[in-house]
């Protein structure tokens, strides 16, 4: 096993606050409280699907609307829950007065900011493997086949990592934990539900536009998705299982996103899925949060060396 390899793997962080995170009765009871979220989620949702079932659907559809409800429910209760448990990965080292300690010890600020995004993304892998089964119940009635699952895992877990990192970043720059928890939340709801629902009106706004202009040339063509629709997980999770907003954008449209850029996204380069734009710019969006972390704990790790030297 390569030396690089061994150390993230091996790295003290993990092992401590892995193992000080499930050993208390916090973990237990959050696990129990979001399986039973999305356990009441599913009741209700079959309840009210099979009391209006209408003749032409079957029971696919049935399992197809509830497995959308119960993605859609898992995904905004990560985005809930992510903040909570990475903001305070740093601050709180901050206030116990132990961050010093590991700045000037052997830990690399990389090995820190990487043991402390671990043991919180962990978490909550652990919360969507907690509720496989609750989702292979729904696979009983079809109406979702396998890719449709593992892709909207797939975008589930992207999301948690750049929402972790994200807090994580935010926990490096600010002092309190509660001033980190409160602009992690801000910006994972901004950068979540804030595009989602941005991106929705503008697209119908452009759509109504487009119809204005084509009135009388006949039916106007499908509206494209905006661009801050691609940032949005909620969008790309939509997307795989409705195939809605859906159509293939191009590597112009995501570029257009990724550099915030005014005016219509040109349609350049191969095509993607909504989906893979939306992962795309979570992992980038994970990217620069862990290295702007890693160079403010360097910077910071500088000083405490010289304090203690």
């Amino acid at each position: 096993m390569p030396s690089r390899f061994r150390r993230l793997v091996k790295n003290p962080l993990i092992v401590k606050d892995g193992l000080s995170r499930v050993r208390t009765w916090r973990a237990p009871a959050v696990v129990a409280l979001y399986l039973a979220v999305l356990g009441l989620v599913v009741y209700l949702t079959l309840t009210v699907q099979l009391s209006s079932l209408r003749p032409s659907w079957g029971f696919a559809q049935v399992g197809r609307n509830v497995f959308v409800t119960i993605a859609e429910v898992q995904l905004s209760l990560v985005c809930l829950f992510a903040p909570a448990v990475a903001a305070g990965a740093i601050s709180g080292e901050r206030e116990r007065q132990t961050l010093d300690v590991l700045l000037v010890s052997s830990m690399t600020p990389w090995a820190i900011v990487w043991g402390k995004l671990v043991t919180s993304v962990a978490f909550l892998l652990l919360l969507l493997t907690a509720a496989l089964p609750v989702f292979a119940t729904v696979f009983f009635l079809a109406g979702i086949d396998f890719q449709q699952f593992v892709v909207s895992q797939l975008v589930t877990v992207a999301a948690a990592f750049g929402v972790g990192s994200v807090s994580l970043f935010s926990s490096v720059v600010f002092r309190r934990t509660l001033v980190s928890t409160v602009v992690a939340y801000g910006f994972t709801f901004a950068a979540t539900a804030g595009t989602w629902l941005v991106g929705t009106v503008l697209t119908q706004i452009a759509y109504m536009r487009s119809q204005v202009l084509t009135n009388l040339t006949g039916p106007p063509p499908p509206p494209d998705p905006h661009p801050l629709l691609l940032m949005s997980p909620f969008n790309g999770m939509t997307s795989v299982l409705q195939n809605a907003n859906g159509g293939r954008v191009s590597v112009g449209q995501t570029v257009h996103v990724l550099l915030l850029a005014p005016g219509k996204a040109a349609a350049a380069g191969p095509a993607f899925e909504p989906w893979q734009a939306t992962v795309l710019f979570q992992l980038v969006l994970v990217a620069l949060s862990v290295f702007g972390a890693i160079q403010l704990l360097r910077s910071r790790r500088v000083s405490a060396r010289l304090r203690s030297g």
